[in-house]
Order: structure tokens, then sequence, then C-alpha cells
């Protein structure tokens, strides 16, 4: 199975322009890890889907908050239970 996420922009206050590298790099294979082991049910539907993660608190570990991230982001692409998108 193919997945295509495209995640347009993400806006962090606070955060160092030398944390953002470990943030990004830790976000992704957090994300591609949950992906794998826990796969969102594919649509029914092939339209693009729009999901808005909740509000994060920041981590004071950049790496920890990028992985906090990740998991919002994989928790908001779940479908709802008897959903199809």
């Amino acid at each position: 199975m193919r997945i295509e996420l495209h995640i347009g922009r993400l806006i962090f206050d606070g955060i160092a322009p030398g944390d953002t590298a470990a943030l990004r790099t830790a976000l992704e294979s957090e994300l591609g890890d949950l992906l794998s082991r826990d796969p969102v049910a594919p649509r029914q539907d092939q339209q693009p889907h729009r999901a808005t993660p909740p509000t994060i608190t920041a981590a004071a570990d950049s790496a920890a908050f990028g992985r906090h991230i990740a998991r919002a982001v994989h928790g908001s692409l779940r479908l709802p239970l008897g959903g199809t998108g």
C-alpha cells in the first residue's frame, strides 16, 4: 500500500532555528514507524483528507517534540469507527 501524506506547513513558536532539523527528522521517522506498524484505513472516496491535529504543548527536547507531533498526526488520520472518511 502506498500512503502519500503532505503536510503543508508546521508553525513552531519558540523553537530555536538549530533545533528544527532534529524535530523534522524525529517527526518523519516516528510517523513512518507508526504508519508501518499501524496503517490508517484506506479512504474509499480517494479524495484528499484534511486532518487537523490538536494543539500540542512543546517538549523540552526537539526530537521528543517531533515524535509527539507524529503521534498526534497519526491519530488524526484514523477514521472514525464505522466511517469511510
